[in-house]
């Protein structure tokens, strides 16, 4: 559903407090639905009559929905309530509004084959407004004889961190009742103001400990990555095994906290982050599945988009606690309903590998991508893949220059004039924005590079090889030989200052925010960080520098350009996307870690003339597929 933007307007712009805006809401929509509210406390409350001052607002409110034609349903008021969140509330909680059809599918096939679901309990351990926790209270309505405040008291459990999400939550299950005629003065909800990561649900509910857990967990786990964490929930997250491999991410100590409070048999129903089967920060959560050994059915969506207000690429994840295998399959959102169980592919934990992330396809796939890892020396192991360089400060190092002479380079920044001395300059270049080699010469940089390369000999007779060391300048070396480079950065010293929030030390003022890629001498080929399409731009300039991309470094052209053309063939791509992190386009990630392990077959000498020869992209496809002995996949 798709709520009229003036009514979002009215609300978004609205100087009204979170108390305030729940009686706009409340009144308005017991208003359009002919409510009448006369037992109901929490209700009557919260009610806007003609002598508050409220009511002209009201009145301007419930018009909008008389002038767009706007039906205020359960579905509307959930969207309004989570679109009320402040923003920066759904920076640090991490909450989303979750589209009834994703409700609506996690809690039917979550309850599908329940005996006595009438005595069923279930929680939302992040329940925000209450979205998935209203869904079950109908689907129990319709199913038993229990009326929804006996549904409310008895079978419905929720924590939320924020106090005003559990309020909404009660509002919206005591609406439910009303407008079902159930108008009881006081409703005894079992819902809580708390932090999951430290909640005992067996010390706060006597219900839940005599049940041994609940017997469904249905959520939306909070979208938090590291950098919007506080301390305190850092510190909560360690408690949690699942927390120990890579940067922090609130939703995966979700999973833990859900199978912890869920009873043996219980099922857990969850819409959230999908690349944690791949990503080193799910490596440990990926053991803890595999340890377990929970029958487990996941739903990947890839680089489909649920939510409209987040850019977060999810799937559906459906646990048993109880043994079983790890049931995979991919779908559009909008055909999730459609599944069948022969959509899905099994796969035993035991030959997934937790460490290097789950590959999850079906057995054809998973074939062709076994034999594109182990038919010959992978990448990573016969080059050396490098990330670029790293100043922190790209627009004050990098420049372009209108002008230069024998001495100096000059350039424009923030409309004013500078010239640097050409000798403390590099070049330099950016791969993400790189298609081929006609790109280098157009997109070429100017980097300031205030460090020396000093070249050391080593002594053994045996190795005759040289070691090439980076040092940054000392501050009055560069100061006396490259004075209008020196005043030029000195003029940006304060904003240099602010690099990683001014709260390092740096070994000078006008170092690079990190050291790594300043010598990485050798033939490269570049590429980018993510891409729709396999490019990889060859140069021969030894010395080049590059950032915000990766490079592939030899010493032989000749090799190179064989891995180029490999690399830039439908064959790589079709690995890339199914082993890769999605991105929204058909977007996917090319670091390091997705391209080291495809492997590069022994190739003949006439072999590898043929193919460098080849000129049609369906013939180096199909020369490549039988060199890797795969076939009937589609490219």
């Amino acid at each position: 559903m798709s709520i009229d933007k003036k009514i979002l307007s009215f609300l978004e712009t609205s100087s009204l407090e979170v108390e305030k805006i729940n009686s706009l809401i409340v009144t308005a929509f017991c208003r359009e639905n002919s409510l009448v509210v006369n037992y109901n406390l929490l209700l009557l409350e919260m009610f806007i009559g003609e002598e508050d001052s409220d009511y002209l607002a009201l009145n301007n409110f419930t018009n909008l929905f008389k002038e767009n034609n706007q039906t205020f349903d359960f579905e509307c008021l959930i969207e309004l309530f989570e679109f009320v969140i402040s923003p920066s509330d759904k920076i640090v909680n991490g909450a989303v509004y979750t589209p009834k059809y994703i409700r609506d599918y996690i809690v039917s096939t979550s309850i599908r084959s329940a005996d006595n679901l009438e005595n069923k309990t279930a929680c939302d351990v992040a329940c925000g407004c209450g979205g998935l926790l209203y869904e079950y209270a109908i689907k129990l309505n319709k199913k038993s004889n229990k009326n929804f405040v006996q549904i409310i008291e008895e079978n419905l459990f929720g924590i939320d961190i924020t106090e005003y999400s559990i309020e909404r939550t009660k509002i919206l299950l005591s609406l439910l009742a009303l407008s079902n005629n159930e108008d009881q003065k006081e409703i005894d909800f079992n819902l809580f103001v708390g932090d999951s990561l430290d909640f005992d649900w067996f010390e706060n509910s006597q219900t839940i400990k005599k049940n041994k857990g609940f017997d469904f967990v249905f959520s939306n786990p909070p979208y938090v990555g590291s950098s919007n964490l506080d301390e305190k929930t850092k510190n909560l997250m360690k408690n949690w095994s699942v927390t120990s491999t890579g940067k922090l991410d609130l939703y995966i100590p979700f999973f833990e906290i859900g199978l912890k409070w869920l009873k043996v048999e219980g099922v857990l129903g969850y819409i959230t982050v999908n690349n944690f089967y791949r990503s080193l920060n799910g490596r440990a959560l990926r053991n803890y599945f595999s340890n377990n050994s929970y029958s487990f059915k996941l739903i990947d969506f890839g680089g489909e988009q649920v939510f409209k207000s987040r850019l977060t690429y999810t799937c559906i994840c459906q646990i048993t606690k109880s043994k079983g295998n790890l049931s995979y399959t991919s779908s559009t959102p909008q055909k999730i309903s459609a599944l069948k169980n022969s959509d899905f592919i099994d796969f035993k934990y035991s030959n997934l590998n937790d460490v290097d992330g789950w590959q999850l396809d079906d057995a054809k796939t998973q074939l062709a991508l076994k034999r594109l890892e182990g038919s010959g020396e992978k990448l990573g192991e016969m080059y050396n893949i490098r990330n670029g360089f790293a100043t922190l400060r790209n627009k004050i190092y990098l420049f372009k220059p209108f002008d230069e002479d024998d001495n100096f380079y000059y350039f424009k920044k923030d409309s004013k004039r500078f010239k640097v001395e050409r000798a403390i300059c590099r070049n330099a270049i950016k791969p993400n924005i790189l298609k081929d080699e006609s790109d280098l010469e157009v997109f070429n940089e100017k980097l300031i590079f205030p460090y020396q390369i000093i070249e050391q000999k080593n002594e053994d007779l045996f190795e005759q090889q040289s070691n090439r060391l980076i040092r940054v300048l000392d501050p009055s070396f560069f100061e006396l030989n490259f004075p209008y480079a020196y005043n030029y950065l000195n003029a940006y010293r304060e904003e240099l200052a602010k690099r990683d929030k001014g709260q390092r030390e740096y070994e000078t003022w006008f170092a690079y925010g990190r050291s790594q890629a300043l010598n990485i001498p050798g033939l490269k080929l570049l590429f980018p960080y993510i891409s729709d399409k396999p490019y990889f731009v060859y140069t021969d300039d030894e010395d080049l520098l590059f950032y915000n991309g990766y490079a592939v470094i030899s010493d032989s052209e000749e090799n190179l350009k064989f891995i180029q053309k490999i690399l830039k063939t439908e064959v790589f791509w079709f690995y890339i996307k199914h082993t890769s992190k999605p991105y929204s386009s058909n977007y996917y990630a090319l670091a390091k870690n997705y391209i080291k392990n495809f492997s590069i077959p022994e190739f003949k000498t006439s072999e590898r003339t043929y193919f460098m020869n080849l000129k049609r992209k369906g013939s180096i496809n199909k020369f490549l597929l039988n060199k890797y002995n795969i076939t009937d996949i589609e490219l």
